[in-house]
Formats: C-alpha cells, structure tokens, sequence
C-alpha cells in the first residue's frame, strides 16, 4: 500500500549520484581535480624516490612536481567547498565550473577547508588511532598491520563532524568557531546522526573501492568529496531548519474581557 509519505529506498544517496552524473562534464570535472589535489605522478613516482632506487630523472623531477602539488591542491578543496555550498543552499546545478576567475576564491576557500578539517576530521582520526596503536599493538602485542582495520570505524565519524562545521562556516560563523567548538559542532551532528553516518558508510565503502587501485586515489577522492557534499548541505539544511522551528515561540492567546 503506497502512500504519500512513501520515497524509494536510499533515494537521498542514489540523487546524489544522479546530481553530479547528470553534469555532462562532470567526468573533465573530477578528473581536473584530482589532478590538482594529488598529482598522478606524484603517486606513481613517490615508491621509486622514497626507496632510494629511482634513476636520477625521478630523483631530479620529482621535488618540483611535489612542488606545484603544495601549490594546485588547495584549489580542488575551494571547488567541493563551492558544491557543498550549492547543496546547502539548492541553488544551481552540483558542480561548478573550472574557471580561471574562480581560482582565487577556490584557493581562499580550500585554505578554510584545510583549517578545519585538520581539528575536525584528522585530529580525532589522530587520537583514536594513537589510542588504538596503544591498546592492541603496544599492550596486547597485535601485528601493526591491523591498525589499517581500524581506520573505517572513525572516519565513519569524522567526515559527517568535518561536514558540520564546513556548513557552519557557510551559515557565516568564524573559521575558529567552526574548527574549534566542538560542543556546538557535536549538537549539531546528533541532531542528523542517523543521516549522516549513512551517508559517511556510503562514501568509506566508495573511497575503499576506488583506492584500491592506486592509481586512481586522487580522482576517487575528489569524486567522493563532491558525492559527500552533495549528501551533507540537504542533512545539515534540514537539521538547523528543524531546530529554527522550534526556537520560534508559539503565539500565546489572552482571552478577552467583554
């Protein structure tokens, strides 16, 4: 028996492919970005010069190509702030367009994004693995190769808490409030948990799938951080629009003397 409440299931997650899929560039899209956020040579070069056996045309190349890495990667994470943004908003289509105008606000945008995922995503992710690494390698004598085991379970966590705050930081609160006040970052992030550990349990078994093959890290991380996105701007939106209802207090009706 249908009803008008009744939705297809994982709807949320299957539009979210549907909104980047149906950009006919979407393809150019990712692929530019990954390039920027993780030079594919760099990824292919970096065993070779790091062991010590790479001819000396990696050993000369391969510092300048980390170089313009340091300098390119802060633009693909301006670019998913700026689909996250869209997705919050519901305004325009999912992913913008490369434009040499826009490198600027995407750099200054990317920086932002850097700051708080540092306090939000990599130093919990940080501390649970300390602790981890403590507990089962360092006390109970388990083979570190285990530790990769236990990477899933916290960024289950820590992708949707980084999402809160890139939202807030949109919703125009400071860069240090969003990176640093973790109480109101963790009552915002209860309040869809449900939704957004669903959509974090999506995007670690995409992430999962595209790193295995190495080579493909960097298109698949983008392709992911834009996917992520599109799912976290309509939960946050739906979250703090839910509390702004009930911050309204209701009209109170005095009765009148005739």
């Amino acid at each position: 028996m249908n009803s008008p409440d009744f939705a297809p299931r994982f709807y949320d997650q299957k539009n979210g492919f549907r909104q980047i899929l149906s950009d006919r560039h979407w393809l150019a899209k990712v692929l530019l970005g990954g390039f920027l956020l993780i030079n594919p040579f760099l990824v292919a070069l970096a065993p070779a010069y790091f062991s010590g056996q790479a001819p000396s045309w990696v050993h000369a190349g391969f510092p300048w190509i980390l170089s313009f890495n340091v300098l390119s990667f802060w633009f693909p994470l301006g670019f998913t702030f700026e689909v996250l943004r869209r997705a919050r908003t519901g305004r325009g289509i999912q992913l913008p367009d490369w434009q040499w105008s826009r490198l600027g606000v995407f750099a200054k945008e990317g920086a932002v994004k850097l700051t708080l995922a540092v306090t939000t995503l990599l130093l919990p992710a940080a501390l649970w693995m300390g602790a981890i690494y403590g507990i089962f390698i360092y006390l109970l004598g388990l083979p570190s190769a285990l530790l990769s085991l236990f990477v899933p379970p916290i960024m289950l966590f820590v992708i949707p808490f980084c999402g809160v705050a890139c939202c807030r930081w949109l919703d125009g609160h400071s860069v240090l409030n969003c990176a640093l006040n973790y109480s109101e970052n963790i009552r915002l992030f209860r309040k869809g948990c449900p939704d957004y550990l669903i959509a974090a349990a999506f995007i670690v078994g995409v992430n999962s799938i595209t790193t295995a093959f190495f080579y493909t890290i960097p298109f698949g991380a983008v392709f992911g951080l834009c996917l992520v996105d599109t799912w976290f701007g309509p939960i946050y939106a739906g979250t703090v629009d839910t509390l702004a209802e009930k911050a309204v207090p209701e009209p109170k009706f005095e009765s009148a003397i005739v």
